[in-house]
């Protein structure tokens, strides 16, 4: 699976391949600005967001740029002569479409969706016409980032060493790769006892019951 987006002055590509994510962002040339693959081991927790980055200081600085100059450009004599009228016009005018330029930017130029990762961010602009086909591509990675956890990791072997597999059930329940049950029947499969609160009798604390 993979998603791709064009822009006028980039393109990039998200592909789920065998053993990790490949992210490849190309510059308008075509050529090759960022090109790197993170493995599943480091992609879960998966999550996305969507944040606005409203450049402040510019749109200040033109603002005040645009009264400043207004403020020059204002004709003398009454309100009632054409000229000011011709003037507050096309100021009212500049101010439509200024508006309508700042709405658009609002949720197309400075709207940008985010595909988070335990080791990094992918950080994309925001188009309505592809926010479902990101959603659906993040829910996919997330879904064979477990699922290639779970085969590559998920066995376990009583006769083996134990600690370093009842550390990696503890990390794959971390990672929400194994469900509590699960993680709860590997733990006692590797040290043949429950994991439960320990068990008290007459006030003293008995061993955990053995599991055949």
């Amino acid at each position: 699976m993979h998603f791709q987006q064009r822009q006028l002055t980039r393109a990039t590509l998200l592909v789920l391949r065998e053993h990790g994510l490949y992210v490849c962002e190309r510059n308008g040339r075509g050529h090759i600005a960022l090109e790197l693959e993170m493995p599943y081991e480091e992609i879960l927790p998966v999550r996305t967001e969507r944040r606005r980055q409203v450049p402040r200081r510019q749109l200040l600085a033109l603002l005040f740029g645009a009264l400043w100059l207004g403020a020059t450009l204002v004709p003398s004599g009454t309100l009632a002569s054409p000229e000011v009228t011709d003037f507050w016009g096309w100021v009212l005018v500049a101010a439509t479409g200024a508006g309508g330029l700042f709405f658009h930017g609002l949720h197309r130029w400075w709207s940008q969706r985010v595909l988070h990762t335990a080791r990094a961010q992918v950080v994309l602009p925001d188009t309505p016409t592809e926010r479902a086909a990101f959603q659906e591509f993040a829910t996919a990675l997330e879904r064979r980032a477990k699922t290639y956890l779970r085969r590559e990791y998920g066995t376990v072997n009583p006769l083996g060493n134990i600690e370093p597999q009842l550390r990696r059930v503890a990390w794959l329940r971390e990672l929400d790769v194994f469900s509590p049950a699960e993680a709860k029947a590997l733990t006692t499969r590797l040290t043949g006892q429950v994991p439960n609160a320990p068990l008290t009798s007459l006030g003293q604390d008995l061993d955990m019951p053995f599991v055949n």
